[in-house]
């Protein structure tokens, strides 16, 4: 089924300034034009080469919203659009894995469709991956409200985002911080037993032929809110691959309402339980040492 393997050895070399190794952004839509076309025309800014990377929406609902920003932004970049149906419940993983069947890139940039990235996102992600065939990025996200911003003014001058005030957001903490929620583990990452609890899904970078290997994203995550990504992480994690954060892979988070409050506390409950199940030392460390997460 999967026969898009690279000669990634051959590929990877000393940092030069040069671009050569290719990227898929996937990123899976659910609903909400706006947010999706401002996530887009961000990554129509991109400094990275044009020519080596791809944007694949992945859409399992409001297609025709999906269509309406692929439209809008072919011209600008290469984008796929790949239309999921009959699909009942909440899945990203679904969505993610979908993607990455489609993806042409050599490396996968998991992206979530509320993201908005500075010129300099995509490149500070790939950097790494021109030093080592083994890894995995992390980036951070701002949380930010960016209802009034229109997708042509991101396109004239982005600082217009990185001007917007911060704001707390329900899909990083309840304790009311505006900092992403990972910063104090981060700054001990490099020493982190479980590196692979800052894994979040909406801004990753991972070898492609790393994820088949995986066996991609866990489907059996579908139907609740998170830890599908943890998940992902922690068998990229155990499968050697080393797991780095970089900083300057930050991305603005668009607060949504794809999933509501009450929703996303219930189906993090479950899937939490699926995780610990399966990783019961790093369920030991969350419950010892990350309370309220």
């Amino acid at each position: 089924m999967y026969n898009n393997s690279v000669d990634i050895e051959h590929k990877v070399r000393k940092e030069t300034g040069k671009h050569e190794i290719s990227a898929s952004i996937v990123t899976p839509f659910h609903g909400g034009y706006d947010i999706l076309a401002r996530t887009v025309a961000s990554l129509s800014r991109q400094s990275y080469s044009k020519d080596l990377f791809e944007v694949i929406i992945v859409a399992d609902a409001n297609h025709a919203e999906a269509e309406l920003v692929a439209e809008r932004y072919k011209s600008e970049i290469e984008i796929k659009l790949v239309k999921i149906y009959n699909n009942n419940s909440f899945g990203p993983a679904t969505s993610r894995n979908a993607g990455i069947h489609f993806a042409k890139g050599d490396v996968i940039v998991s992206l979530d469709s509320d993201m908005i990235c500075p010129p300099s996102f995509l490149g500070s992600h790939m950097r790494w991956f021109h030093k080592s065939p083994k890894i995995a990025t992390i980036g951070l996200r701002k949380f930010v409200k960016a209802n009034n911003i229109q997708p042509e003014d991101i396109i004239r001058d982005f600082h217009v985002i990185s001007s917007l005030p911060e704001i707390c957001s329900i899909s990083n903490t309840t304790t009311g911080s505006l900092r992403d929620k990972r910063i104090p583990q981060l700054k001990q990452f490099r020493i982190h037993p479980f590196p692979s609890n800052c894994f979040h899904g909406g801004n990753v970078a991972y070898w492609r032929d790393d994820a088949l290997s995986v066996g991609l994203w866990d489907e059996d995550f579908n139907g609740n809110y998170g830890y599908e990504d943890i998940d992902f992480g922690q068998r990229l994690f155990q499968n050697h691959t080393n797991l780095i954060f970089e900083n300057g892979a930050t991305a603005y988070h668009q607060e949504s309402n794809v999933v509501s409050p009450r929703e996303r506390q219930k189906g993090l409950s479950i899937n939490r339980i699926k995780l610990y199940e399966r990783y019961p030392a790093l369920a030991r460390f969350r419950k010892d040492t990350l309370e309220s997460i």
